[in-house]
């Protein structure tokens, strides 16, 4: 069997962001420009094919629904594996601890306020209350701050391209994430029909309800759908304004500068939402709350040029689009060779 330098360990499905995948697979596709063999393990076989489309990256799927029984799995596989990335939102602790003295183990965390064992610590959020760790500080290297949220590289090259309207708002995207497991995409949707915006809504790979959301649209010349658009950097600096969820888009968003209206649905993001709009980017609508009035003063109070200018400028001192970069050298510098 082929032995792999990574095996990089990631769900997808319900209550995982998509997110998750694209900043693995811009780690996995840098860590191969350095010549090294990648491997994911994951859970769901038709997730991981639709996620990766053409991209040739080798998986395993750990086919036990018990956790205990896949970390099983991955430690028979650590015979054919020198190093473990861990992306697991909510098992970065139970792996970390799990792999400890095994393996060269590297965990990407979002949320903090856990134990962590492993020998090297990545955290890229914006949010204070998410940097708190229970480390060995002589064994376990941490890297902390937005310098360090992974995104994928076109992300840095189409910064490079964006150039803001001074005309009040008129083109509107929204993208709520892989899964959409509140179903925004349609409830917002339709509080747009026979506006004079012109709506562009990316729908996310793991979505349920496509066909139903063509098919309450296409009577509406104002509104465009995109069935898991594979080029959203290109998308997005086109735009006016996002609409977005509070996961790693708001980062994306953030590196490009384009102004945005945050809608969390986790308690989580809402802190990732409410941090950026402190520090001046975006605006946090909250939880939704079906009141329509409520995102067009939003809306209008960004027609302001001035106003996006200054959040265009607060996103992009905030992300830089670099942190992929900073990351993939210190994996290969920790790494067991």
């Amino acid at each position: 069997m082929l032995k792999y330098d990574f095996g990089i360990r990631m769900d997808l499905g319900k209550g995982i962001g998509s997110g998750h995948f694209f900043r693995c697979l811009a780690i996995a596709q840098e860590l191969q420009k350095n010549g090294k063999e990648v491997i994911f393990l994951t859970n769901k076989e038709d997730e991981i094919k639709n996620h990766l489309g053409k991209q040739k990256i080798p998986y395993l799927i750990l086919k036990q629904k018990l956790e205990t029984k896949k970390i099983t799995q991955c430690k028979s596989e650590l015979k054919n594996i020198k190093n473990l990335i861990v992306d697991l939102p909510f098992k970065n602790e139970l792996y970390s601890k799990q792999f400890r003295n095994i393996c060269t183990t590297f965990i990407i965390d979002d949320l903090g306020c856990k134990k962590c064992f492993s020998e090297v610590l990545f955290n890229g959020s914006i949010v204070p209350d998410f940097h708190s760790y229970e480390t060995d500080v002589k064994y376990t290297k941490t890297f902390i701050g937005s310098e360090y949220m992974i995104l994928r590289k076109e992300f840095l090259k189409e910064r490079q391209n964006i150039k803001l309207s001074t005309k009040p708002i008129k083109k509107i995207l929204m993208t709520f994430g892989g899964l959409d497991s509140n179903n925004l995409s349609k409830k917002l949707l339709q509080k747009f029909f026979d506006t004079d915006y012109k709506i562009s809504l990316v729908l996310g790979p793991s979505y349920k309800h496509t066909k139903n959301i063509f098919e309450i649209s296409k009577n509406y010349k104002n509104i465009k759908i995109y069935n898991f658009s594979k080029n959203l950097p290109k998308l997005l600096s086109s735009q006016d304004l996002v609409l977005c969820s509070g996961g790693i888009t708001i980062y994306e968003l953030a590196c490009l500068g384009i102004p945005c209206i945050f809608f969390p649905t986790e308690v989580f993001e809402n802190k990732t939402a409410s941090s950026f709009t402190k520090n001046g980017f975006g605006l946090n609508y909250g939880i939704w709350d079906n009141v329509p009035d409520k995102i067009l003063k939003k809306i209008l109070f960004l027609d302001d040029y001035n106003k996006r200018k200054k959040m265009f400028q607060s996103g992009r001192k905030i992300v830089d689009g670099k942190g992929l970069f900073r990351i993939t050298k210190n994996i290969l510098k920790y790494s067991e060779k």
